[in-house]
């Protein structure tokens, strides 16, 4: 079992520049960071390791990302007597911006170096702390595992895993996409009764057709299928107008949010849009359309041609 916490530096500077406030992710040594350059952090190794966010790069005074992996800087960190110390650590990956931020990242070299620091020598008993990683086997099953949970919240602890804390925001992000769903269907069965009325209107309307059609000999199946494939093409069309506009509407808002609010955060988009999705959604639309053309199909292909023929 390792042992971690969060840190909060005094300071963090590189070559006696400025002096910044860093935050160090407790589990950083454990996660994978999204790195815009240089390489993840090393548990292993006997280096002192950082992981700095992309927002220090420029403050430190690098030229850019890649010319701070490798920079030796300089964290400051006061010891339980109130001195202050200052510890040297090599970056070895700068970490992309985020919409959560969770600051920098630390190895086990370096969590043992600050906490040796911090502790100026003194042995204060058993040490405390807010966060404890604990490793397991991974060919553990999901019984095991549950089994490992539940002897550990007997001792009197709170215990998540990794994919705890991802079905967290997983749950969360579920739940957004669940109410969004929900509009989307109420707009497809609106639109599925718009198809009704607009295709029993137009049933009404051709009935001297349809009748005329009869009378040449077209059976009722052809005409069930006329009528129903216009409703397909209806859906087609409408869906077609709809993924453009929601496309252009898409892409516009994500360009406008990348050159304004989400500028610092390079490469997301709100908005995505995958072709095998677009075609989902097309597809989907269309079958709706075609069972909602059902009934005034059906009703044509029943007309009886003479009666037809004598509507006016």
């Amino acid at each position: 079992m390792t042992l971690s916490r969060r840190w909060l530096f005094d300071f963090v500077q590189y070559n006696g520049g400025g002096q910044f406030e860093l935050s160090v992710n407790p589990t950083s040594s454990i996660t994978r960071a999204d790195l815009l350059a240089g390489a993840q952090l090393s548990e292993s190794s006997g280096t002192r390791e950082l992981v700095l966010p992309a927002d220090y790069v420029d403050a430190l005074g690098f030229a850019d990302a890649q010319d701070a992996v490798g920079a030796v800087v300089q964290l400051g960190i006061t010891d339980v007597l109130g001195a202050r110390h200052q510890v040297d650590g090599t970056v070895v990956g700068i970490s992309q911006e985020s919409l959560l931020p969770s600051g920098g990242g630390a190895n086990p070299a370096m969590v043992s170096a600050l906490a040796e620091a911090q502790s100026a020598g003194i042995d204060t008993g058993p040490a405390r702390y807010p966060l404890a990683v604990a490793y397991f086997d991974p060919a553990l099953s999901s019984a095991q595992v549950s089994d490992l949970q539940e002897s550990v919240a007997a001792a009197g602890f709170g215990v998540q895993t990794i994919q705890d804390q991802l079905g967290v925001i997983k749950t969360v992000i579920d739940g957004i996409i669940g109410v969004l769903n929900a509009f989307a269907i109420v707009a497809l069965v609106a639109a599925a009764f718009g198809i009704v009325n607009t295709l029993l209107m137009s049933v009404q309307e051709r009935t001297r057709e349809i009748g005329l059609m009869k009378a040449m000999g077209m059976r009722a199946g052809k005409i069930f299928a006329l009528f129903s494939l216009e409703a397909a093409f209806i859906g087609f069309l409408g869906s077609l107008i709809g993924v453009a506009a929601a496309v252009l509407a898409g892409s516009a808002l994500n360009a406008a949010l990348s050159a304004g609010p989400l500028s610092s955060l390079p490469g997301l988009n709100i908005l995505l849009f995958e072709p095998g999705a677009i075609m989902g959604i097309m597809l989907l639309i269309m079958a709706i359309a075609f069972i909602s053309g059902t009934l005034p199909a059906s009703r044509a292909a029943r007309k009886n041609p003479i009666d037809s023929l004598r509507h006016e």
